[in-house]
């Protein structure tokens, strides 16, 4: 399962982790993917975007960015986790 997380503490996270990212550069990068996500577009695969992988390996889900089928300890962001769990219930 994934660990939701909010736009606001991935980034800072992110940019803890890579210091020579800059902030307004990686939000802009989760926005666009999040947005993407929330449009209801897939991966080639036919399975969700991963956002927080696929702002920076492009539009792709978790295992076609990883090779991984379950997501242990990884994070998404929570407003995707949210739509996808909305999505299941319609």
């Amino acid at each position: 399962m994934f660990e939701p997380i909010s736009v606001r503490a991935y980034i800072y996270l992110y940019v803890a982790n890579n210091p020579s990212e800059k902030k307004q550069e990686v939000e802009e990068r989760i926005r666009e993917t999040l947005s993407v996500a929330l449009s209801g577009k897939k991966c080639s695969c036919g399975n969700p975007i991963w956002v927080v992988g696929g702002a920076d390996a492009g539009h792709y889900c978790f295992t076609c960015i990883t090779g991984e089928t379950i997501p242990k300890d990884d994070y998404e962001i929570d407003e995707h986790l949210n739509y996808l769990k909305a999505q299941s219930n319609t």
